[in-house]
Parts: structure tokens; sequence; C-alpha cells
């Protein structure tokens, strides 16, 4: 496997155990927890992160059905326990390391089409394998910063979920 495919999967490994220490630390209500109505909560932020992970690389790039309700992951309230929550991610990530594991490096250049229904307000596009893989691995990583702070703000003690002291 490419050096560059085993990186992704590594930061994308490494989030979502972030993720995880984060869930862990929650009681369930907080998991869904919302600063504010037009905010989202760090439930609806991994409902967010699986399903931008199926999308771009279990469906764009290995093909698989589209099977995505973006906007529900931003309305979801209390839907899933915070174990529920972690499996759905780790399923998702297990069928996208499959996808990752069976790309070469002539596979960077190959573009693929990044599906929308009609009437999701986002268009349907095509991407390179690259640029999918990159902006997955900084999509995934920019929403785990998230669901890292929210986690420092809401539990109870000041226990560092990462190991700097800032």
């Amino acid at each position: 496997m490419h050096l560059f495919y085993k990186q992704t999967l590594n930061l994308l490994d490494t989030e979502l155990d972030r993720i995880k220490k984060a869930l862990d630390r929650l009681p369930e209500e907080l998991v869904w927890k919302k600063g504010r109505d037009s905010t989202n909560s760090i439930g609806n932020l991994c409902l967010h992160l699986a399903g931008n992970e199926y999308q771009n690389v279990v469906s764009a790039i290995g093909g698989k059905p589209f099977v995505r309700e973006r906007s529900a992951e931003f309305l979801a309230v209390g839907t899933y326990t915070s174990e529920e929550l972690q499996n759905h991610l780790f399923r998702v990530r297990e069928q996208s390391r499959e996808e990752i594991e069976r790309l070469s490096e002539e596979d960077f250049h190959r573009e693929v089409t990044i599906v929308y229904p009609p009437g999701a307000g986002i268009a349907s596009y095509q991407k390179t394998i690259l640029e999918i893989l990159f902006h997955t691995t900084s999509h995934y990583s920019y929403h785990t910063g998230q669901i890292v702070y929210m986690t420092r703000l809401l539990q109870d003690g000041d226990e560092r979920l990462l190991r700097w002291k800032h």
C-alpha cells in the first residue's frame, strides 16, 4: 500500500481514537447537548463524520450504494447512545479501510463522482481520489477538534483528552 494511503488511514484512526475518548468521558445526555439551537451536538458531528466518510470513501471511491441523508445527521437529537455512535463510526472506518487498502498509486488521479440526490442543496461533483482522501482527512480532523473542545467544556473535571497541556 502506498505511503499516502497508510498515512490517510493512520490520521483517520488517530482522530477516531480521540472521538472515542471524548464519547467515553461524557454522560449520554451531554453527547446530544447543543450550545445553542443553531449549533451541532457531539452526536450530530459523529453522525456527520460517518456520513461524510461513507459517502466519499465507501460510496464514491468504493462504488457502494449511496445511502446518506445528510440533513438527518444535523437534525438528530438523542437518536443513538454513545456506544451506538462509536460502533457506527468504527463500522464505517472498517469499510473505508477495505476500500483504501485496495487502491494503488495509479488510482491517485482517477476521478470519481460524489453523488448528492436531487434537492439536497448540494450538486454532485467529480474529484480525484487524492483530492477526496485529502478532503476527508482534513474534514475529519476539523470536526474531531470541535468534538474534543466541546468535551473539555462539558466534562465534569478538567482532565485532558490529549497529552498536551494547552
